[in-house]
C-alpha cells in the first residue's frame, strides 16, 4: 500500500527499546533499508525499579533512536501489541461490501470480550467461499486506552502517527516479503518479544490464527530475579549466559567456551571456599527457572497451534518461524523444535532487502538484526503496494 510521497518511518515501540527503520524501494523489484537506530527504553536501569515514568522514558527513547539513524521524516507506522488486541476469523453470508461493514459492528459483539464502545475495530476479507455464500472476515479489536496512550507517545515525540499495525500482522509483513512462501506453506511466525509473543499462522498467502500471549523474555528475567534474590540487570545476565536447556546429546558435545569459562570461575570459587556450590548455584537455579519459563511458553505455543489445526479449515502447521529479543537467546531454536516436535527457524528480516551501509551502523545493525521484524514489517507498509 503506497501512501504518497513523503517519506515514512517504521517505529517499533517495544517494551525494552524503540527500533525506528528507513525503506526505500530502488528500481523495480528491490528494498533497500536507507536508516536505522534503535535506543534502549531503560537504559541499564532496573525496568522494575518503583516511581518510572514509563511513558516519557519511551518518548525519549523514540527521539534518540531518531537522531541516532539521521530520521527527519515525521509520519509514522506504527503496532500495538498484548492481550487486549482481539483478532478473531469469522464467516458471514456474503453482502455487499458496505453492508458487510455495517453488519460486522453487530457481529463484533459476539466475539469480542469487551464493550464495543471500548475498542477500536477493523476487519479485512479474506475470500468467499467456493459456492460464494459466505464470506471469510479477519476482524481486529484493540481497547481504546492502549491505541490512545500509544499515540500520545508517538505525538509527544513530535511525530505524527499515519497507521497504527498489529506487532504479529507487522512481523508477517517482514516474513512473506523476506521469504515469499507458496500458497501451500503453512507456516507458524512467533515474534518474542520482552513482554509478549505473539503468535501469527500463516497459510495461503493470509493469517488464519493470531495471538498474543504474555509469557516471554521478561517473564524469564523476573523469575530469576525471584529465585536467586538479584537486580534486574543481574538476571538478564544469568538468563543471556545459561541460554536454553540443550539436549542430552548437544551437553555431551561439551560446553560452549563461555560456559567453560563459567566452568572454570565455579571450580576456582569451589577450591577457594572448600565449598560445592552444587545445584543450588545461582547457575544451577537460574538454568531450572528458564527451563520451566520455556515450558509454559511451549505449551501457549502448541495450544495455539492445536487450536488452530483443529478448526475446520485448519491444516497440519509445517515449520516455525522465530523471532524478537528473546529469539537471540542461545540454543532456543532448538529447544523449541525439540519440545514442539517441528522445524525451527530464527527469521533473516534482511534476508531480500538491502542495506545502505554508508548511512546505518552496520555493528548496530548486526547485533539487534533478529529484533527488526515488527519494524521492518511496519516500514514496509509505506514501500510495498
Amino acid at each position: 500500500m503506497v501512501f504518497g510521497s513523503k517519506a515514512a518511518v517504521g517505529l517499533d515501540i517495544g517494551s525494552s527499546c524503540v527500533k525506528a527503520v528507513q525503506l526505500r524501494r530502488v528500481g523495480k523489484n528491490e528494498i533497500e533499508m536507507e536508516r536505522f537506530g534503535m535506543a534502549d527504553i531503560y537504559a541499564g536501569t532496573d525496568k522494575t525499579a518503583p516511581g518510572l515514568n514509563v511513558h516519557d522514558l519511551k518518548v525519549s527513547a523514540v527521539k534518540r533512536a531518531l537522531a541516532q539513524a539521521h530520521i527527519s521524516a515525521k509520519q509514522t507506522v506504527t503496532a500495538v501489541s498484548g492481550e487486549s488486541i482481539i483478532v478473531r476469523y469469522i464467516q458471514l453470508p456474503n453482502m455487499p461490501e458496505e453492508e458487510l461493514r455495517n453488519a460486522l459492528r453487530w457481529e463484533a459483539e459476539e466475539y469480542i470480550p469487551f464493550a464495543i464502545e471500548d475498542v477500536n475495530l477493523d476487519s479485512v476479507i479474506l475470500g468467499r467461499s467456493e459456492d460464494g455464500e459466505k464470506v471469510d472476515v479477519l476482524l481486529v479489536s484493540a481497547k481504546k486506552d492502549l491505541v490512545n496512550s500509544h499515540l500520545e507517545i508517538i505525538r509527544d515525540a513530535g511525530l505524527s502517527p499515519l497507521i497504527v499495525d498489529v506487532d504479529s500482522f507487522a512481523f508477517l509483513n517482514c516474513f512473506e516479503i523476506n521469504y515469499t512462501p507458496s500458497a501451500n506453506d503453512i507456516v507458524a511466525l512467533v515474534n518474542i518479544g520482552a513482554e509478549i509473543t505473539s503468535i501469527n499462522i500463516y497459510i495461503g498467502g493470509v493469517s488464519r490464527f493470531s495471538r498474543d500471549i504474555s509469557i516471554a523474555g521478561d517473564a524469564i528475567t523476573k523469575n530469576i530475579q525471584a529465585k536467586i534474590s538479584c537486580d534486574w540487570n543481574a538476571a538478564e545476565e544469568a538468563k543471556v549466559r545459561e541460554g536454553a536447556p540443550e539436549s542430552a546429546e548437544e551437553a555431551a558435545a561439551g560446553p560452549s567456551e563461555e560456559m567453560s569459562l563459567l566452568e572454570t570461575i565455579r571450580g576456582t570459587v569451589e577450591k577457594i571456599t572448600g565449598e560445592d556450590l552444587g545445584d543450588e548455584s545461582p547457575e544451577a537455579v537460574a538454568g531450572r527457572v528458564i527451563r520451566s519459563t520455556l515450558n509454559s511458553l511451549v505449551g501457549e505455543i502448541r495450544r495455539s497451534i492445536q487450536f488452530f489445526e483443529n478448526q475446520p479449515n485448519g491444516h497440519p502447521v509445517q515449520k516455525i518461524i522465530i523471532g524478537g529479543g528473546t529469539s537471540q537467546m542461545r540454543s532456543l531454536d532448538r529447544f523449541l523444535s525439540r519440545e514442539l516436535n517441528l522445524p525451527v527457524e530464527i527469521i533473516d528480516p534482511l534476508r531480500r532487502i538491502k542495506v545502505k551501509s554508508r548511512d546505518v551502523d552496520g555493528a548496530l545493525l548486526e547485533k539487534s538484526k533478529l529484533m527488526l521484524g515488527v519494524g521492518i514489517g511496519l516500514a514496509l507498509r509505506k514501500v510495498v503496494e
